[in-house]
């Protein structure tokens, strides 16, 4: 083996997570993460980026709006269930409307059945709610692009 073969640096799981291949080009995965306080969000951003998925935060619907016109809008939407403006239903009304495909993933503080069924038949990609283990989070991701 060449010194030149040996220095090339195999990408782990966590640096190649954030690109998904696009034909010969790679797209980097950005988030969105809406939600107005602390809480299940902020330890989600963190799971995240130890994935090598960069993230971006708003408080509000409108401030969400603003953020998908943006020249390189997110590719995955997580929010709130409820927000100062509205809800996790106009975020994903938000998504629909616009000349992308994106995923929206509620997160929750706690399980609702109720609610989770409805997430996912109003065109939510998936419902979760804490602990967020990597591998959970990577699954949810991994299907969100798929469906996107």
């Amino acid at each position: 083996m060449s010194s030149a073969a040996r220095n090339v640096r195999t990408p782990s799981y966590r640096q190649s997570s954030s690109f998904i291949k696009s034909g010969l080009t790679q797209v980097r995965i950005h988030a969105l993460l809406v939600h107005d306080e602390e809480g299940p969000l902020t330890q989600l951003k963190f799971v995240l980026e130890r994935q090598g998925i960069e993230t971006s935060r708003v408080r509000t619907c409108a401030e969400a709006e603003a953020a998908l016109t943006y020249a390189q809008p997110p590719l995955l939407i997580f929010t709130d269930t409820v927000l100062t403006d509205g809800t996790w239903a106009n975020i994903a009304a938000l998504a629909e409307k616009g000349h992308l495909a994106l995923s929206v993933i509620v997160v929750s503080r706690h399980v609702d059945i109720c609610l989770y069924l409805d997430a996912l038949e109003s065109g939510a990609s998936d419902f979760i709610v804490p602990p967020f283990g990597d591998a959970d989070v990577a699954y949810v991701v991994k299907g969100a692009l798929r469906g996107s």
